[in-house]
């Protein structure tokens, strides 16, 4: 099964992200994470050609996904993360919510989603929820949200 991992890459969250792919990966997931993409040769094109490269390569990784995880840190979540959520939305995927803070949620994000998980900085308990729900074990049961759709 293919999952896109989904997610804010800055420096803040690089280690959650990471550990997320990994945990992933463990439970025998083929997993795409945005921020491991390399292109061949990178310095070598023009930054908008570069940036047409990045993005199709994800939309690719998007289409061809079983299902999205999205790691939300609230409201101000990355423009591309956000995308993200919506493109794999408007193509029905499945996709699987896991917010890590007490920020605010966007109830594009919380509507947007097939299960919205309340969590923290510690993804094993929600990625064991989501595996659960992926190999099924147990049926999908939507969370309240813990914070203030805005």
């Amino acid at each position: 099964m293919k999952i896109y991992l989904a997610g804010p890459c800055d420096t803040d969250h690089r280690t959650m992200m990471v550990n997320a792919a990994r945990g992933l990966r463990n439970l025998k997931y083929e997993v795409y994470c945005p921020w491991e993409l390399k292109i061949e040769d990178a310095w070598s094109y023009p930054q908008e050609e570069w940036a047409r490269m990045v993005f199709d390569a994800d939309v690719t990784a998007i289409n061809e996904a079983d299902a999205i995880i999205m790691i939300s840190v609230g409201r101000n979540s990355t423009a591309g993360t956000n995308w993200e959520q919506g493109y794999a939305y408007a193509l029905n995927k499945p996709i699987y919510v896991i917010q890590v803070t007490n920020e605010n949620t966007s109830l594009m994000t919380f509507c947007g989603c097939t299960l919205f998980i309340n969590g923290d900085t510690n993804l094993i308990e929600p990625l064991c929820k989501i595996h659960q729900i992926l190999t099924n074990q147990i049926d999908i049961h939507a969370e309240k949200c813990k914070t203030i759709l805005t």
